[in-house]
């Protein structure tokens, strides 16, 4: 019986391209060795768990940090990889985007495996983070250790640890808020223009996708400009300066502290893994805006609704198109009910009768004591704050937020942004130190505790907590 345990979770998200992303974690694991172990996605009503079975991702995340730790050799083919795969990986994207209608399945099968080839190639690198942190925090763990053995004042470990391990580089996401402000700057000078909000969009609305979309539309770029302070010239200027000043001050700490070149060498392979893990998510939802012609297309061949087309596993799209063989009863099924196992980089998708057993075990794993008052995980973003929670998963439920509302969430996504600004702290289930809540929550300087493992399980709308994110400890007060 495996024992599983509940990673992320979101709405709205189909096995398209979720099972993807766990599988290339496996190829990540069979690449250092680890070719056994088991993980699975859970779909249930629109909704959706990465699962891992206890110790899954930890053996082999401690290969790869015991290699980052022997040597930069490891790191340097992830910066590789990343630099030269992904701009390819998109390539191959593009050939399944525009018109389809008149592509031969055959040479549409060719597309598919010659973009979904060079996507797992590039993937076994760059989800390496992913495995270090996602079941554990294990390399965050490794440079906090490092940290406090330089200083005194234990009180000063968060802080000094979100300064260190934040990246100085600049991701598109990051890029997008520069330009927003821009857009901001001439809307208040009454300069803005509808052409300026559709080149924008056509740069970055691949930001907001996610799994399955939507992209923003205008509408979603008015509306954030709009929530906005007036004048945003210093708001601007603190962003344009924030890398540079980090930088700064990263090293004025380094030296301080003294560290040696093996854990400088950790500490910025951090920093680096940290930013190609949002960077490449969102490079890889741009990938996602180019195929949804090829799910349209599938949808049109096969007489299929796009929730059906999501739940079509990667082993089947052969069938589907070269023989139109789809069964749209079990697709179905899938999308009431379904699990897929991954043992190693091999899987089946269990739905019906045929999951009852996992998922028993899955509900047996995942319970919860809701009564449970305190919760512990691990600092993103130092600080203290009170308030009431609020569950918000996805942009549907920001209007019930409120300035200083405790934000609590599985995980977070750049679709509820906007709330994660009006917070007074930001609670998580999952996720690492490279995470997007811990990012952003850094960008936002909002207390943050993430990897609490069962926050949305124990904490409702309106409950009264206490949010010490310095000590990474949240208690639940009424």
């Amino acid at each position: 019986m495996t024992k599983w345990l509940e990673l992320a979770h979101d709405k709205n998200v189909y096995l398209y391209p979720t099972a993807y992303y766990w599988l290339t974690a496996q190829y990540t694991a069979h690449k250092v060795g680890v070719k056994d172990k088991i993980i699975g996605c859970w779909y249930k009503n629109n909704e959706f768990s990465y699962l891992s079975g206890v110790n899954s991702l930890v053996k082999p995340g401690k290969i790869i940090l015991k290699r980052l730790e022997a040597s930069d050799k490891l790191m340097q083919r992830i910066e590789q990889v990343n630099r030269r795969e992904v701009p390819i990986m998109l390539k191959a994207a593009e050939k399944l985007s525009g018109d389809l209608s008149k592509v031969s399945g055959k040479e549409l099968n060719k597309r598919y495996n010659d973009w979904l080839s060079k996507f797992i190639s590039m993937m076994t690198y760059s989800v390496m983070c992913t495995v270090m942190e996602m079941e554990e925090p294990l390399f965050s763990n490794r440079v906090e250790e490092i940290i406090k053995s330089k200083i005194k004042d234990k009180n000063k470990l968060g802080e000094l640890f979100q300064i260190l391990s934040s990246s100085p580089r600049i991701t598109v996401a990051f890029k997008e808020e520069i330009d927003l402000l821009k857009l901001r700057i001439k809307q208040s000078n009454n300069k803005l223009t509808d052409n300026n909000i559709k080149k924008h969009l056509k740069k970055y609305a691949f930001i907001s996708f996610g799994y399955n979309g939507p992209a923003w539309q205008v509408k979603d770029i008015k509306q954030r400009l709009n929530s906005l302070p007036g004048k945003v010239n210093n708001l601007l200027k603190e962003k344009l300066e924030f890398n540079s000043k980090l930088a700064k001050e990263q090293k004025q700490i380094e030296k301080g502290l003294k560290f040696n070149k093996k854990e400088l060498r950790l500490i910025h392979a951090l920093r680096d893994l940290g930013f190609w893990k949002f960077e490449r998510k969102f490079l890889n939802q741009k990938a996602h805006v180019l195929m949804e012609d090829f799910i349209n297309e599938l949808c049109k061949r096969n007489q299929l609704t796009k929730k059906q087309a999501y739940m079509i596993a990667p082993n089947e799209i052969k069938d589907v198109l070269l023989n139109n063989k789809v069964d749209a009863i079990l697709l179905n099924e899938r999308l009431k009910e379904s699990v897929i196992v991954f043992k190693g980089i091999n899987y089946q998708v269990l739905s019906g009768k045929k999951a009852i057993k996992v998922i028993k075990e899955i509900n047996n794993s995942l319970k919860a004591d809701p009564n449970i008052k305190k919760l512990e995980g691990n600092t993103a973003f130092a600080g203290y704050a009170r308030g009431r929670v609020k569950r918000i998963d996805e942009a549907l439920e920001m209007k019930k937020m409120n300035p200083g509302d405790i934000l609590v969430s599985t995980s977070t996504n750049p679709q509820i942004v906007t709330a994660m600004r009006k917070a007074g702290a930001i609670i998580t289930d999952s996720g690492g130190i490279t995470c997007h809540a811990a990012i952003v929550a850094r960008e936002l300087k909002v207390p943050c505790v993430i990897g609490t493992k069962i926050a949305t399980k124990v904490l409702k709308d309106g409950d009264l907590v206490e949010v010490d994110a310095t000590k990474g400890v949240v208690k639940k007060l009424g």
